[in-house]
Parts: C-alpha cells; structure tokens; sequence
C-alpha cells in the first residue's frame, strides 16, 4: 500500500465517522486489528469488538466531527493528529447521561497496515479533558 493509499484510507475512515457511517468508520480495519488506548482499557482484539467500542462514540452524538490534522506517514504505518468534537447529546458516555455538553479534544492515533488494512490502532489522547468536558472532575465515579 502506498504512502497516498494509506493516507486516503485515514481520511476516509474519519469522513465517514463525522458522517455518522460506523460500517463505513470499521470497513477498512482487518478482521483481527487490535485497538488499544492510553485510558487504561484491556486491548481489544478483533474487528467486530472495535466496532462495538466505536459505536459508543456513535450513538453518544448526533453531531460528531473528526478533523485529522496532521499525517506522518511511514511504510506501514499512519501517525495522525486528530481533532473530535461533538454534542453529548445521546446514549452515556463514560457512563455519564447525556445532557448536551460539548467536548472537544486532540488526540493522536497510530495505525499500522498490513495488506491493504489497518491492523492495529493506538491512540493518545487526554481522559481528563473529556470528563471535564462532561462536567466530572477526571476519576470522579460516574
């Protein structure tokens, strides 16, 4: 897969996250990509349990937005810059009802490819500010 393939490949699973289209969000993962983030959940293994965790994110707003910022772009590897913002306006987030607030974040993501898929997904992002966001100070139980 070219620089420019994978590169396309990241701009259109986050187009089609901000478009509200989980199928589409998954589509590109390998059936056996691993996801892991620094929030201090166990990896998930497998594409039908990252689809699961994603729709959380789907079904918490109805106005979601991904703003890949910046790509650094490897052999097999995508390093990306991502700005999130969306409307708690759905199902719980974090365990917390929604009530309309508004978060908005910056994280990084790293996705490895294999074969034309991505095939593992690391993200860093700050956990605090999303629960600040959510009015919850951060380790504050839900």
């Amino acid at each position: 897969m070219t620089p420019e393939q994978m590169s396309e490949a990241i701009d259109a699973a986050w187009a089609a996250f901000s478009a509200g289209d989980l199928d589409g969000f998954v589509a590109g993962c390998a059936e056996d990509i691993v996801y892991s983030d620094n929030a201090g959940q166990e990896p998930l293994h497998g594409r039908d349990a990252f689809r699961r965790y994603a729709s959380g994110w789907f079904e918490a707003s109805s106005d979601r937005r991904a703003s890949p910022l910046r790509k650094t772009i490897g052999s097999c590897r995508v390093a990306t810059e991502v700005r999130l913002e969306m409307t708690h306006d759905g199902a719980p987030l974090y365990g917390v009802q929604a009530a309309g607030a508004r978060i908005a974040f910056d994280f990084a993501m790293i996705a490895d490819f294999r074969d034309g898929r991505i095939t593992r997904i690391v993200a860093y992002y700050n956990p605090a500010s999303v629960m600040q966001d959510l009015g919850l100070p951060f380790g504050a139980p839900a």
